[in-house]
């Protein structure tokens, strides 16, 4: 497979989980199992919501997080200060915070079609590079994630119900310092989606003695190509949200938890796995098998 063709596989991995977190929350939502009375901020501001145009995808989760809320490429056809207006009034709309992702295809380097570095244009409109992350691939059927040192006391599995999706998102929060109450907020609207079994996500949650210790996340989409001409089978497996609460890292968990994300995929049909890496997670993913296709850059806003 050929490195454009790897690059299009995150990005629509990528692009297609960020849309579906509207779908997740409306289906909690639509199921009237809401926050209690009071809660957020009112049904209509809290109602998640996506802009699809010609030259830009922009999710708006519900929440006030840029975590989940964000714009995602550019692929031109229009003026850029175009694209910024109709993002900045998409997201100005809900008061809600977001970054802008940009990948090898969609900005953040080769762009055939401009001629230019969008995150670099982006600066001319009021937004900032924030963090920079490596596109990485990896065809399943070369990777050998059973082959794992075993952890003492530790159990990765699954969320299957409500506790396990709190137990995925309280790991998740501790990112921030405090947690998140956002991304709290997030896991609890979306939980009865996201433990469902036709479900695309897989969040699973490393146990140590019995504590929730890491986290990560499988999301699975089309490639397009799948076997046997079935263009509906998920195999394409996305590896999200790789983390481990500060009291237990340096003990194996995020190698053991990808590894178990990446057997967990093979599993489920999945041929190719796809990941965009922070500098700290390269050396793991690599050290896996995973190969560099790529940067993906997030701009925020500044002005």
């Amino acid at each position: 497979m050929d490195i454009r063709k790897m690059q299009r596989l995150i990005e629509d991995n990528l692009s297609i989980r960020l849309a579906a977190q509207t779908v997740l929350v409306r289906g909690e939502d639509r199921a009237g199992g809401g926050e209690a009375p009071g809660a957020g901020q009112g049904k209509e501001k809290d109602a998640p919501a996506l802009l699809e145009r010609a030259d830009i995808r922009a999710v708006y989760a519900g929440v006030a997080s840029d975590t989940f809320n964000k714009a995602f490429g550019y692929r031109g056809g229009v003026p850029l200060a175009d694209t910024v207006a109709a993002v900045r009034s998409f997201f100005g709309g809900h008061g809600a915070p977001y970054t802008w992702w940009l990948g090898p295809l969609s900005g953040a380097g080769d762009r055939a079609e401009q001629g230019e570095d969008i995150p670099a244009a982006l600066a001319a409109h009021g937004f900032a590079v924030g963090e920079v992350e490596t596109g990485m691939y990896l065809p399943l059927a070369d990777a050998e994630p059973d082959a794992a040192p075993p952890v003492p006391g530790l159990d990765i599995r699954p969320a299957r119900d409500a506790a396990g999706v709190a137990d995925f998102a309280a790991v998740l929060a501790a990112n921030w310092n405090p947690p998140d109450d956002e991304v709290l907020r997030f896991y609890r609207r979306a939980a009865p989606a996201l433990y469902a079994p036709e479900c695309p996500a897989t969040l699973l949650v490393a146990y140590l003695d019995g504590q929730p210790a890491a986290a990560a996340e499988v999301y699975r989409t089309a490639s397009g190509s799948s076997p046997a001409g079935d263009a509906t089978r998920l195999d394409v497996a996305g590896v999200y949200n790789v983390c481990t609460l500060e009291t237990f890292r340096r003990r194996g968990l995020g190698v053991a938890i990808t590894r178990a994300a990446l057997l967990h995929a093979r599993g489920a049909g999945c041929r190719h796995a796809v990941l965009q890496a922070s500098g700290d997670g390269y050396r793991v993913y690599a050290r896996l098998g995973f190969r560099d296709v790529g940067r993906f850059v997030e701009c925020a806003p500044v002005a």
